[in-house]
Order: structure tokens, then sequence, then C-alpha cells
């Protein structure tokens, strides 16, 4: 019988209606007059079997099939469905009772005050299976590996359209840590140890076992990691862990394109060799070869408490730069200090640089200088919505200084401090930026370009080229030269909403200068653009009108890479 039916009446909680039809539309359609009789009795026992998980234990179903003109079923006739769901079931009494070391445990008490499974609420089969369910998944993430029902029943009085429930449980003991287990796998097993953020003999929390196998992807060490509690093997309630990890290969390479309008093409190639020695220490190199900029730089990380949150990094490196009226060549060699504020997403790290930079700024004749530079960074990342961030922020603060007495040519203090906010509202989504920063020096003329203060480009004040916007002075032929600045601030809002899939229309109002006096002479850029969420990552394409003290011009900005 094709294009038949069945039509429903009668019902007119959603839920009710929509776990009716789930049930039924899993029956075949009768083809033939013979069918129907069975076909009628499996749609009683289906309604039946969806009113009741929601109490109504007294409905009655009025089935009416449709018309025979003869022995065979008129094509496209629909079967009605009249439904009385009738009183529903409350629930009279409700019994739930925990023996055992969980007796006095809070968090299996939580699920115990679920608001639909009460006395005097409405009976519904999935708020009792929802009870037992969590009852038991909180009990065997807290250790309780002995946690059994002794009795779960629902008694159904149908006369008076009540139901009692009883939940009987015992919990057991609570098991704890034991030992760690790494089968073959030796040279892991100080690191893992550093690591591991529980004792054997603590009371046995999942959570913690997730906590130990997301700090041990994040070394970046390990290609595969498992952390697993050994039930079967337990003595003494004592649970042993084990800990299966797939090394990288000893040596890891990644090669990298891009572009963008501020620098054009890019190369970056980079190579990691994780595991040094058994202590855990790593190596790593990086080349950046971009047409204004060029470095390349070497990494020796040592952990000490552990190697995500705790370790020295030492790294030596050149850098080379042709940008506008800056020419640059840096060489630099440093060790720095990391480690994580306790209980929070802050990360602190000391470090103290040597670098030796010869350069030529605007009008100014080449001048080589040398500075010994002790500082501090206070940062933080936040972010959720993977490649295209919904929601997130990112602030950084460094201070650093350098003086005569101290092997250095120059007094200088820098300090630079930025910060980034993603936040979405329905599909309304707001990017706001600003960045400060200042030098204090007994001799501008002698800090490097690359401290000096430079802005404007796709990711500062956008209608402007990009490191076009500082302090200047005019050659011969009247044209500008840029010297730096020695203050920064940089303001920015950008409004972005989707208009069609992967794609997100945007407006945005950008404000700011590197000057030689802080907040003046402020330029300004305003436009509009489009977002792309492509497969690997966000590409995002501005329009943009820029306006300053020395005109007006106009940018097509071309980006690509996360929000923050």
């Amino acid at each position: 019988m094709h294009g038949a039916e069945v039509e429903i009446k009668g019902v007119e909680n959603d839920l009710v209606l929509k776990n009716v039809r789930a049930h039924i539309d899993n029956l075949d359609m009768p083809t033939a007059s013979y069918q129907f009789r069975q076909y009628q009795e499996n749609l009683q026992l289906k309604v039946q079997a969806a009113t009741q998980v929601f109490g109504y234990y007294q409905a009655t179903i009025e089935i009416t099939p449709p018309n025979l003109g003869s022995s065979n079923l008129a094509k496209n006739e629909n079967w009605r469905l009249l439904i009385k769901l009738g009183p529903i079931t409350l629930i009279r009494e409700l019994k739930i009772q925990i023996e055992g070391q969980g007796a006095q445990d809070k968090d299996l008490q939580g699920p115990l005050n679920a608001y639909k499974l009460k006395q005097g609420k409405p009976l519904e089969h999935s708020a009792y299976e929802n009870v037992k369910y969590e009852l038991q998944s909180i009990a065997l993430s807290k250790g309780y590996f002995d946690f059994e029902f002794d009795e779960s029943s629902i008694k159904v009085f149908e006369s008076l359209n009540v139901a009692d429930i009883t939940i009987q449980i015992n919990s057991g003991v609570r098991y704890k840590f034991g030992e760690l287990r790494f089968g073959k796998d030796d040279r892991s097993q100080k690191l893992v140890k550093s690591l591991t953020p529980f004792k054997t003999g603590d009371l046995y929390q999942a959570g913690q076992l997730g906590l130990l196998n997301q700090r041990l992807k994040q070394t970046q060490y390990f290609r595969h990691v498992i952390v697993r509690p050994l039930v079967v093997d337990a003595q003494d309630t004592a649970v042993p862990i084990e800990i299966i990890l797939t090394h990288k290969p000893r040596d890891n390479f990644d090669v990298g394109l891009g572009y963008s309008s501020n620098v054009g093409p890019r190369f970056t190639g980079k190579w990691k060799r994780p595991w040094v020695n058994e202590s855990g220490h790593s190596i790593g190199g990086e080349v950046y070869v971009s047409s204004p900029e060029q470095y390349v730089s070497v990494d020796y990380k040592v952990p000490l408490e552990d190697a995500i949150q705790n370790y020295l990094s030492y790294q030596a490196g050149f850098q080379a730069e042709n940008e506008n009226d800056t020419r640059s060549q840096k060489w630099s060699v440093s060790a720095t200090r990391h480690w994580t504020v306790e209980n929070s997403d802050w990360q602190r790290s000391a470090f103290l640089k040597l670098e030796q930079e010869t350069f030529t700024q605007g009008l100014e004749p080449e001048q080589t200088t040398r500075l010994l530079t002790p500082g501090f960074t206070l940062s933080r990342l936040r972010s959720k919505g993977g490649l295209d961030i919904s929601w997130g922020d990112k602030q950084s603060l460094t201070t650093e200084f350098a003086s005569e007495s101290l092997l250095s040519d120059i007094n200088v203090f820098r300090v630079t401090a930025s910060s980034k906010w993603v936040r979405s509202f329905d599909q309304h989504r707001f990017l706001l930026r600003a960045e400060l920063g200042g030098i204090v020096t007994n001799d501008f003329d002698q800090v490097p370009s690359s401290l000096r203060f430079f802005t404007g480009g796709d990711q500062s004040v956008r209608g402007f080229n990009y490191k076009t916007l500082s302090p200047f002075e005019l050659d011969s032929n009247g044209e500008r030269e840029l010297t730096g600045g020695q203050y920064l601030a940089v303001a920015s809002i950008e409004y972005s909403y989707p208009v069609v899939e992967s794609w997100r229309a945007a407006v945005f109002v950008d404000v700011g200068n590197a000057t030689e006096e802080l907040f003046k002479d402020p330029a300004i850029g305003v436009g509009f653009g489009a977002i792309w969420n492509s497969p690997i990552g966000p590409v995002r394409l501005y329009l943009a009108k820029g306006k300053s003290d020395f005109g007006k011009t106009r940018y097509f900005h071309i980006s690509m890479g996360p929000s923050l």
C-alpha cells in the first residue's frame, strides 16, 4: 500500500506525540486485508509503550483502518489513530537508599535531587533511568567499582494512577590509586611521574586520569596516549594504573606556506627532536622566509618540575629585516624560565637575552647596539570553537630593561601590553583589540629598529600598509623616512555576522599610531570585509580606508589564521 500513512489525533503533548510516531514508524504497513488484525494489534502495543513511559497508563486508542473497495487495499488510504491519554500517573512513594562507603558521599547525593524524580511529580521513565545512570557513572568515576543495584523497580497502581519507586544501592568501598605500570617503556617513567597529579594511595578519581592523559599529550612527545585503570588487577582496593605511550618519530618536520597582504608569500620550516635524553630534554629549530623578514632559530628545552608548565628553554637565532625604511640584522642568545600561575590560565616567563643588532633606520647612519636584557612576561590564552573561534581572549604584558652598567650600550626600559577579545551573542560576533607600548631611554637614536614601534597593516590599523605608521623625517626629495616610535597605542573593534554558509560579513574601526608622544595624532582605519571559514582556518578579506596626518589611503588586506 504505497503512500499510506498513519494520522494521529488527540495528543497535544509534543514529546508524547513524537515518541508515538517514533514507535509506530518502525512497523511495516500492511499490503492486504488479512494483515489488518496483526497490524492493529501491533499499533495498540506500540502506542501503549510510547505513552506509558510518560506516565499515561490509561490511554485509550481508537484505530480506524482505511476503507476497502475490494479484497485489495486502496492506494493512498491512511490509517487513523485517536488517542485519549487519560490521567497521568504520579509518584506516590520514592525510596532511594545508598549503603556502603558512598552513603556519605556528597557527589552521590546530587542526582537524588533531580527535579523530575520527586514525590508527587508525574512519573517519567526517562527521569528514573537518568537517575540510575548518573548514580552509577558518578560512583564508577570516583572508584566505587563494586557498585551495584540491590533493587530498582517501578510499581504502578493503574486504578489509583500512582506509582512507587524503589532504588536500593550498595556502593561498596571506594578504591585508591595503585602503582603506575609502564610495560617495557622505561625512558618515559621519570617524565610521566613528574606530570602525574595523584600519588599512590590517593582516593581514585577518573578526572585525575583524564588530566594526566591531557598533560602527556600536551608534552608533544607522544603520538598516542592511553591511561586506564586495571580494576581486575586491584589488590586491597588499590587499582594499578596502566600507561601506554606511542612515541613520536625521533625527528619531526613541519613545512608551511602562507600569504598575507602584510608580508606577501611566506615559508616556514620546523624541525623538532622530542627526546634528547631520558630526562625529557628536547631540541628544535625553525626557519622563516618572507620578502621583508627572514630568521632562523634553535631552541633547547629542559623540563624542571614538569615538561609543560615548568621548564627552561635556551634559544639562539639570527634575524634579518628589510622593510620600508628599516634595514636590520640581529644576533641573539637567550635563556627563559617558564612556569604557570597555580590554579589559573596565566603563564609566566622570566628571560635574559643578549642581542647585537646592526641597523639603519630612515636617514640615520648605520649603527650597532649590544643589549643584555633581563625581562618578564605574563600571558594568557583561552578559546572555544576550534579553528573558527567563537569565544576567547588573549593577554600579554612584557617588561624588559638594559643598563650601561650591565654590558649594554645604552640604558633602556621597554614595556608592551596587548589584549584581544572574541565574544559571540547568538550569531553576532565581536572582536576587540588593544595594544600599548613605551620606551624610556637615555639615547633613542641607539635603540635598535626591532625595539622601536611601528604599526599599520592587517593586524593593527587597517587602511595602511604594513608598519608604515610611525614618526618620520623628510629626505632631500620631500619623501617620508620612518624613524620608529617611542610609544604605541592601537585599539580596534570589529563586528561580523554570518551571511551564507562558511562566510561572515564584517565591519570594523581601527585607531592608533606609533608616536613620539603617547596618544598623539591617531590614525583611523574603517572598512568592511568577509571572513571565510575554510577547512584549514579563517581567511580574511578586508577593504579599508585610512586617514592620518599625512593623508588618506586605501588598502585591500588578506590574512589567514586564528582570531587570537
